[in-house]
């Protein structure tokens, strides 16, 4: 049987389509995939966990460090998630070898959601995200609400990074219950799908839930992007990539090097195939450092360290890999500060953003 391949863009790639003598689609085959990129996005987490003290500023840093992006043309800019952080952790640090948490107790941490409303009227164009917003940690009719405002407020631009959370001593300190934490992939789910139905009912919103139920409410405003902001399911493993699957529109990977996300590409369309879902609907996102030095070094972590053509080269690994969104907390090495790091900025705008556009 003769096979003729058809090429057909599909969003951030070509697939191409393996047809018979008659002109019918054979099976998608994972060895005919060809990542083919017109761009890799490349956002910027904000540092609203710590924060710029030396400027005295507080939230306002974060939010003028999110207008330099958007005008050294960033596609995106991001905030993180924590609460509260304990004197004395227990639970180690999931996301590296040593367990250690590369933050303090003591240091300032801004509300994410509060802050991507303001973000909303700071910025005109960047997508504003969250990476990742600890799902059990918040009601999930409040949660929605607060997203749905937000992305009224940015015309349509909020990005949901959805996670199960880690930190078992923070979980105590809201006083959720044990349960929580211990079924927390659980809980997420169904309080994302419970967000779901507040954003696409309007008014006579239900949901039978596990661990959360309610019935006949009025949920509005709806938000602007429809049918709701999208929602990129963070983590590693595979029940990750399984949560990614079943609700999410997009993965936000924590992988160490640009091998383990390739192996969380390839499970991703093993399972998209099971689940007869389309592998192109999905973003494929990666969380890292770029700290720009004179030379190469190793970290601990996903964190590249390095000049910018060392850097660029990693980003075509990850690229090749699969990857369509880079969220990079940038600096120079050994300095966190404002200044440098909007300086550092500029050197990643000149020097790696033409390259992300050209993948």
């Amino acid at each position: 049987m003769e096979q003729k391949p058809d090429e057909s863009l599909w969003g951030w790639g070509i697939r191409r389509t393996i047809r018979d003598e008659r002109g019918e689609p054979c099976r998608p085959l994972r060895s005919v995939l060809v990542f083919r990129r017109s761009k890799v996005k490349v956002g910027v987490l904000l540092n609203n966990f710590g924060g710029f003290p030396e400027t005295g500023l507080g939230a306002r840093a974060c939010i003028d460090l999110a207008r330099q992006a958007e005008r050294l043309g960033f596609d995106s800019v991001w905030v993180t998630d924590h609460v509260v952080l304990p004197r004395e952790r227990r639970t180690p640090y999931p996301h590296n070898d040593s367990g250690g948490f590369p933050y303090t107790w003591e240091q300032e941490i801004f509300e994410p959601l509060t802050l991507m409303a303001a973000l909303a009227t700071a910025t005109e164009r960047v997508e504003i995200g969250v990476s990742v917003l600890v799902i059990p940690y918040r009601h999930p009719l409040l949660t929605a609400k607060m997203i749905a405002t937000a992305d009224q407020l940015s015309g349509g631009r909020i990005v949901l990074g959805a996670g199960v959370g880690w930190l078992r001593e923070e979980f105590e300190a809201l006083g959720l219950p044990a349960e929580h934490y211990e079924r927390r992939g659980a809980v997420t789910m169904d309080y994302l799908r419970a967000m779901q139905v507040s954003w696409t009912a309007g008014a006579g919103a239900s949901h039978e839930g596990e661990f959360v139920r309610f019935e006949d409410l009025g949920t509005r405003p709806l938000p602007a992007r429809q049918p709701h902001p999208p929602v990129w399911l963070g983590g590693q493993g595979e029940r990750a990539l399984r949560r990614t699957v079943e609700l999410g529109q997009g993965y936000l990977a924590i992988s160490s090097n640009p091998e383990s996300l390739n192996r969380d590409t390839d499970r991703l369309h093993a399972l998209c195939d099971e689940a007869s879902r389309d592998f192109a609907t999905l973003e494929i996102a990666h969380i890292d450092g770029l700290i720009l030095a004179p030379e190469v070094a190793s970290t601990e972590g996903a964190t590249l360290v390095g000049p910018c053509d060392f850097l660029c080269g990693e980003l075509e690994r990850y690229s090749a890999a699969g990857l369509t969104h880079l969220v990079a907390g940038v600096s120079r090495a050994g300095d966190q500060r404002y200044e440098s790091v909007v300086d550092a900025l500029e050197e990643v705008a000149a020097g790696i953003l033409p390259a992300a556009r050209a993948l």
